[in-house]
């Protein structure tokens, strides 16, 4: 058994190891020897550093400011609000990148919607929004982007600790204050430093954001500098020491993450059907429903300028808007293939995913239960979990190294690159089904001579069909709107939606864009909506 274990757990190893960790290190390498172009000046190279960091700072505490008062009601009411507040928080994670730039140009832009909105409210000629192309742009798109982890990762922890220990504290004499400072904060510490390093993460290894909506030379990220490096100046040498660089305290940021990640984990409460009853007062009533409406705006306002923006017409960006379907006319020419093509990536990628998680998770599962095999197990954890941490500029810049550009440019690598990085999501998913396995379940099929392979696919797997539906979806919503991989491995004539978005924004045809985004939007809407399909009763939190 121990062998056959081993043997099924070299698929997902091996391929995480080829399409991963080979081409990751193949990408850093380049740093190690003298490049044609001699090295990397200091000059240039710290300010890129420090600017990287201190916007990627600025951004989780955006995103914390933005997220902490939601979860903290997500945390403590089960009420119809801090339900609206969990669904609506759920929209940004179906947003790819390129659609948060796009949404936040034309709501948040000098000629966007709120700044109209405040021109026609106050009479002013101009709106008070001048943000675009500087950094404080950059902040608050990932602020936007991100602040739903601090609601849900946050939440979460607030929710299982307060319907555990809460009780017992008011049985106690503890006053909601003192439970407050003395349990609920020290308990949900690790669940808020692992959200804000998982933020800090995603914002410092952006790409997509800080390219669209950059403010030049000064207002650059390291992600941002390797794509201009090797893409555009062929300096394979300068982007592999940037891509150490990022690669080093990217890895530092994601030992944080998996340091506090399972110190919140380990807080499992015996008892967490408790229903929770707390009067609610007035004045908190009425802040919860100001913050739900700002959260709201903020979330529905951009995607609702994509969707609107799609279907008028204007001569300029001061004349008034028409409706028209001339957008939509024209999507046959380019965005519908661009379409198609996206599609099969996001199938091919999906199911390339949980193949691999399914093999990992079943044999991790097996593993832990075996003598001797505890190391195999860790060994499948990291190795799924590994890609959390990685840049699809960095991994694009490893293929182009380890495999050539020829190799590279081929759209099985984007599949492969694709599939690996929807992993750690689609591993999660079904590592948590296959626990909801009864164990006797299991004990019955072996009495009855089903070995572990046997039990995993006609008894483990089929009760975990929900979980499976919900990688597959996560994984295929992933990759429609992923563009940074794409867009490294030089893949112009297999364009994508989110290219040929990227594309249409980089050349203001914003109409053009609205509509291949509203197609975007949809498409990964549903493939999200299948994640979460028969998920409901299984979530923490309302």
């Amino acid at each position: 058994m121990n062998k056959k274990l081993w043997i099924f757990a070299l698929l997902p190893l091996v391929t995480v190891l080829v399409v991963f960790i080979l081409p990751y290190g193949a990408s850093i390498t380049g740093a190690l020897g003298k490049g044609e172009q001699g090295i990397l000046p200091a000059a240039s190279l710290i300010p890129t550093v420090a600017f990287t960091l201190r916007q990627a700072l600025f951004s989780t505490l955006a995103a914390l400011v933005l997220g902490l008062p939601g979860a903290w009601f997500i945390g403590n009411r089960e009420s119809p609000f801090s339900r609206a507040l969990w669904v609506i928080s759920a929209v940004p994670f179906a947003l790819p990148s390129i659609l948060v730039v796009l949404g936040f140009v034309l709501f948040f832009g000098n000629a966007g919607w709120a700044n109209r909105f405040c021109m026609a409210v106050t009479g002013a000629k101009e709106g008070p929004l001048r943000i675009l192309y500087k950094p404080e742009a950059i902040i608050l798109a990932h602020g936007f982007y991100n602040f739903p982890l601090v609601i849900r990762l946050v939440g979460d922890g607030i929710h299982r600790i307060r319907k555990a220990y809460a009780p017992a504290a008011a049985s106690l004499g503890a006053t909601p204050l003192k439970t407050a400072f003395t349990l609920l904060f020290p308990m949900v510490l690790p669940s808020l430093m692992a959200a804000s390093l998982m933020v800090f993460l995603y914002s410092f290894t952006s790409f997509a954001v800080v390219l669209v909506l950059g403010g030049g030379p000064a207002a650059t990220t390291l992600a941002v500098e390797i794509y201009r490096y090797a893409r555009i100046s062929l300096d394979f040498h300068s982007a592999g020491i940037l891509a150490l660089l990022e690669t080093s305290i990217a890895g530092i940021i994601f030992a944080g993450y998996l340091f506090f990640e399972k110190k919140a984990q380990a807080i499992s409460p015996d008892i967490e059907d408790r229903p929770l009853e707390i009067r609610g007062t007035w004045l908190g009533t009425m802040v919860r429903i100001f913050y739900t409406l700002g959260i709201l705006v903020l979330v529905l306002g951009p995607v609702l300028s994509i969707l609107g923006e799609s279907f008028l017409v204007r001569n300029s960006w001061a004349a008034a808007p028409r409706i028209n379907l001339k957008w939509w006319h024209a999507l046959g020419e380019r965005s519908i293939p661009a379409f198609f093509r996206s599609l099969i990536l996001a199938f091919c990628s999906a199911a390339l995913a949980c193949i691999l998680a399914m093999v990992a998770a079943g044999t991790a599962k097996y593993a832990d239960r075996g003598p001797g095999l505890s190391f195999l197990g860790t060994l499948l954890r990291v190795f799924t979990t590994a890609p959390l941490a990685s840049s699809g500029i960095v991994l694009g810049l490893g293929w182009i190294s380890l495999y050539g550009r020829e190799h590279a440019r081929s759209i099985w690598a984007a599949v492969v690159i694709h599939g690996v990085s929807g992993l750690p999501f689609a591993y999660h998913a079904l590592s948590q089904g296959l626990k909801s396995v009864p164990v006797n379940t299991l004990n019955a099929a072996s009495v009855f001579g089903a070995g572990p392979v046997h039990q995993l696919i006609s008894v483990a797997l089929p009760l975990s069909a929900q979980r499976l539906r919900s990688a597959w979806g996560f994984s295929a919503a992933l990759s429609l709107g992923e563009l940074n991989a794409v867009m490294m491995l030089g893949l112009e004539d297999w364009e994508t939606l989110p290219l040929l978005i990227y594309r249409a924004v980089g050349s203001y045809r914003y109409g053009t864009a609205c509509a291949a985004g509203t197609l975007l939007i949809l498409s990964c809407g549903f493939f999200f909506w299948v994640s979460q399909m028969g998920t409901e009763g299984k979530n923490h939190g309302p």
